[in-house]
């Protein structure tokens, strides 16, 4: 299969939701709207997800994921 996607474009579009997303100058009309996209986003990949088999070693890679909002969680 070609890999016709980027994941650091996807990302790099999700930051800049982000951004638009808590922008201090931007009223809660707005920002509501772009973090409801983000939701839109989550749930997308969720679905995405629920469909796809387990593989070997998965929880490894997601518990790499928790630690490390743990680790972030308490530097804060």
């Amino acid at each position: 299969m070609i890999i016709d996607w980027s994941v650091t474009d996807i990302k790099n579009e999700i930051r800049k939701i982000t951004r638009a997303a808590t922008d201090p100058r931007m009223d809660g009309y707005n920002t509501w709207g772009y973090k409801q996209d983000l939701y839109r986003l989550l749930w997308e990949v969720q679905d995405a997800l629920s469909v796809c088999d387990a593989y070997v070693d998965e929880d490894k890679f997601v518990a790499q994921r928790t630690f490390e909002l743990l680790k972030r969680k308490q530097k804060s």
